[in-house]
């Protein structure tokens, strides 16, 4: 196996100024300076263009578009996620994503840069201050090939200061904003909340929240790391389904990336989506529940119905399992109907299909009601029910 990553213990004199300099300025100077000065309108909606535009084109460009190809952009998207990922001073395109690259394929392994097992602080922020990393390229030679993306990786100080210095002091001055309050204000306050908040991913999302799609993955779902992160924080899913361009799959769950990119499409500056079948989804949080379950009684001490128990949870999922594939099948069976032509014959079998579907999606959410309730009986009750063969 080619090894992409060798990291060794140095510390990285830049990254610790750089780091130290934007938070103090941050944390300490800009409140000082608001409390003297006051903050402007113009001020916080400067901010929050810019800490929305550089958020998304980390999540949107770097992670999406480049790290993982999830979907192909028009030339204009190209320069816009390129310009405001440089603004955000998170390196270039090309040594992000290879990177991230590494860490999916090395995940929790001493190959990747950010592995979570030497700790929470090395996650979060200790890999860049404490550890040189001599990063392999060969993983991104697809990305190379863009001369955009190539003229920002080999110009990367050159668009990182007009992008994330120049331009929003400039746009600060000319709104009424001092030199000084621009640079506070939307340059290192700015700098502080994009890069912690990515940070987060790689070190809250690697150690709290759940696990649903895949139980012994580091990776977990942290709704907070997503509203901070513009839908990133869905990373069990993300580990789970890397290629999927989006990563808050419900439709409840807070993904602006996902809307953006989506709603790109519309107008024809994204194209060729990737997205995994709901029913792989489905699939997956399946078995990850059926998983924790087991588990779980295999944990128990003094389960005398075990093994009848460990029978029935399999029982039980393999009905699931069958139900959500006659789902499946109903749905494509109606779509290949949809390729036939508008013949009479052809609408009442659409007709027929579309009836299937929904027998089939009632039934599922019957079934899925029931294996609910079954999963979360308490191991004793369960035993109880085996007993007395209520089950």
């Amino acid at each position: 196996m080619e090894k992409t990553i060798t990291s060794t213990r140095q510390v990285q004199w830049e990254n610790v100024l750089f780091f130290g300099f934007t938070a103090f300025i941050a944390l300490i100077a800009t409140p000082i300076y608001i409390y003297q000065n006051g903050i402007s309108l113009s001020e916080v909606l400067l901010f929050l263009f810019f800490a929305f535009g550089t958020g998304l084109a980390i999540t949107v460009g770097y992670h999406r578009l480049y790290a993982h190809s999830t979907f192909k952009a028009h030339p204009i998207v190209h320069f816009f996620v390129l310009f405001f990922g440089a603004a955000a001073f998170e390196q270039s395109a090309v040594r992000w994503s290879a990177q991230h690259r590494s860490h999916h394929q090395f995940v929790d392994t001493d190959q990747d840069p950010y592995n979570i097992k030497k700790g929470f602080w090395y996650a979060h922020i200790g890999w860049l201050l404490f550890w040189h990393h001599e990063t392999s390229l060969n993983n991104v030679k697809d990305l190379e090939r863009n001369k955009l993306v190539a003229h920002q990786n080999n110009h990367m100080m050159l668009w990182g200061f007009v992008a994330g210095i120049f331009l929003p002091i400039a746009l600060g001055v000319l709104t009424g904003s001092s030199i000084l309050g621009a640079f506070f204000i939307l340059v290192c306050a700015r700098f502080v909340l994009i890069h912690h908040s990515t940070f987060s991913i790689n070190s809250v999302c690697h150690m709290f929240g759940k696990s649903t799609y895949d139980i012994y993955a580091s990776a977990k779902d942290h709704w907070f790391v997503a509203f901070l992160t513009n839908g990133e924080g869905y990373h069990n899913f993300h580990h789970r389904f890397p290629t999927d361009y989006r990563n808050g799959v419900r439709w409840y769950q807070w993904d602006p990336s996902k809307w953006m990119i989506a709603g790109l499409s519309k107008i024809g500056l994204t194209t060729n989506l990737r997205r995994v079948s709901r029913f792989t989804i489905l699939e997956a949080r399946l078995a990850a529940e059926r998983q924790r379950v087991n588990d779980r009684l295999v944990g128990m001490e003094n389960f005398s119905s075990l093994h009848n128990a460990l029978d029935l949870l399999k029982e039980e999922h393999q009905k699931m399992k069958l139900t959500l594939e006659h789902w499946d099948h109903a749905v494509k069976e109606y779509q290949t109907i949809l390729l036939e032509k508008g013949s009479k014959q052809s609408r009442e079998l659409k007709k027929e299909a579309l009836k299937k579907i929904r027998l089939a999606r009632l039934q599922f959410r019957k079934h899925y009601s029931e294996w609910t309730e079954f999963i979360s009986l308490h191991p004793l009750d369960l035993q109880r029910n085996l007993l007395i063969g209520s089950v």
